[in-house]
């Protein structure tokens, strides 16, 4: 798993996953997206285009930092979630909690 990220404008944070988000990996995802929460980027899209898979584990690290960013004000968005990912957030109606945009753009307009 490699991880990027990067403040862009209107206070929104880029983090670009690319691997598998399993048990092994999604430790990382975790601490990551809770140390931008926690130096006050409340605003997060979490890329998901290079993300072939998600396991429970990656879900929970993800649903993690989503309720840490809303328990401060902000909100976590999903962007590019190949068919795997979608097919696991529909079956555990995550995509009802999560904002998933098929876009970069689209996901970063959700939280303006």
């Amino acid at each position: 798993m490699n991880i990027s990220h990067q403040l862009l404008d209107k206070d929104i944070t880029l983090v670009q996953l690319s691997g598998r988000l399993d048990a092994r990996t999604s430790p990382l995802v975790r601490s990551t997206l809770q140390n931008l929460l926690e130096n006050e980027q409340l605003k997060i899209v979490v890329d998901l285009q290079e993300v072939p898979f998600i396991d429970s584990s990656g879900l929970a690290a993800l649903v993690s930092g989503l309720r840490m960013a809303r328990a401060k004000g902000g909100n976590v968005a999903l962007s590019g979630a190949q068919s795997q990912a979608q097919i696991v957030f529909r079956l555990t109606m995550l995509d009802r909690v999560f904002p998933i945009h098929p876009t970069f753009e689209e996901a970063k307009q959700s939280l303006m």
